[in-house]
């Protein structure tokens, strides 16, 4: 009897145990802000996920070949990149990331690139230089109707899309360089106003109203600047002796994560207001670490749901019962 009881005893602990560490790992992930990042640590480049203290560093493509330029699906649940593991030529690959299978979204004999997905969900837009020059194209992530949104012979690749997903800023090489932003389908195309020169890698804010990107001062170092969408409020956000590249919104609009080059290498930094200076380095790993971009918290939601914390306790008062 009193052996029956202590076996009731250890297996009613074991599970409590098991249900507390589930939830406290689920806590810890919701809060938590995560980024994921291309890095060639491991020879060639994969795709990198830790959290913003640098810590729980995970890979997500553990490929021979090399893979960059992460995008999320606005629920977190795929993961849109580039790779050349075909045919040598850079192609899209979208990732399912509860079960890490990929399938190739882009089919062409040319290279496409900088995937970006729309907030919506309904169509990924990238850039591609399968018509001689580099343009931006959308298609949906099925693969299906695919899009080209700029022409004219100009080079325009970096797209971001804007949180309503009515919009998308890029870069093009056209008789005035620099952001431009135009319509989701391609019309209505305008220059951002305003720029310090002509910048680079644009980025939208979670409320629509700005836009980070990187610039040139004449003689000196590229910098990460914000600006409003009306080309108000310009403000310069790092003043690093290198070059910073690739600025990108947090979810909540409180930071923002790039990657800078010192010393021969790249990093990954962190603004989290005002300017973001040597402090707010995230990596350092002799490898180069490039291309950030935030984890949405659905990546986590396989974590402890309502249903899966009754079914633990299920079995709790099951275990205790028999």
């Amino acid at each position: 009897m009193n052996r029956h009881l202590t076996y009731i005893t250890f297996g009613t602990i074991l599970l409590l145990g098991h249900f507390l560490l589930a939830a406290n790992l689920y806590v810890y992930a919701s809060d938590v802000p995560h980024i994921a990042f291309s890095s060639n640590r491991d020879w060639n480049y994969d795709i990198y996920m830790m959290d913003i203290k640098g810590k729980n560093l995970q890979n997500l493509t553990n490929s021979p070949t090399h893979e960059f330029k992460p995008a999320f699906s606005p629920d977190g649940q795929q993961m849109a990149y580039v790779s050349s593991r075909h045919d040598g030529y850079l192609e899209i690959y979208i990732m399912a990331l509860n079960t890490k299978i990929s399938h190739r979204l882009t089919h062409h004999p040319k290279h496409d690139a900088n995937p970006a997905w729309s907030p919506d969900g309904q169509w990924i837009a990238f850039d591609s230089n399968r018509e001689a020059t580099y343009d931006i194209y959308k298609i949906q992530p099925n693969g299906e109707n695919l899009q080209r949104l700029t022409q004219g012979g100009d080079r325009n690749y970096d797209a971001a899309c804007s949180p309503d997903s009515q919009s998308i800023v890029f870069f093009s090489s056209r008789k005035v360089p620099g952001i431009y932003i135009m319509d989701a389908d391609g019309g209505n195309q305008r220059r951002l106003e305003n720029q310090p020169r002509r910048g680079h890698m644009p980025s939208w804010s979670p409320d629509g109203k700005q836009i980070a990107f990187s610039d040139i001062i004449l003689g000196g170092h590229r910098d990460i600047y914000t600006l409003n969408v009306d080309g108000s409020n310009l403000r310069r956000r790092t003043r690093h002796p290198a070059d910073d590249f690739a600025p990108d919104w947090s979810p909540d609009g409180r930071s923002i994560v790039y990657y800078s080059r010192w010393n021969q290498k790249y990093d990954i930094y962190l603004i989290e207001g005002g300017l973001g200076r040597r402090a707010g380095q995230l990596t350092r790993h002799p490898a180069q670490d490039k291309d950030p971009t935030w984890v949405p918290a659905g990546y986590f939601s396989v974590s402890p749901t309502a249903e899966t914390q009754a079914t633990l306790w299920g079995r709790l008062k099951q275990s205790v019962q028999n």
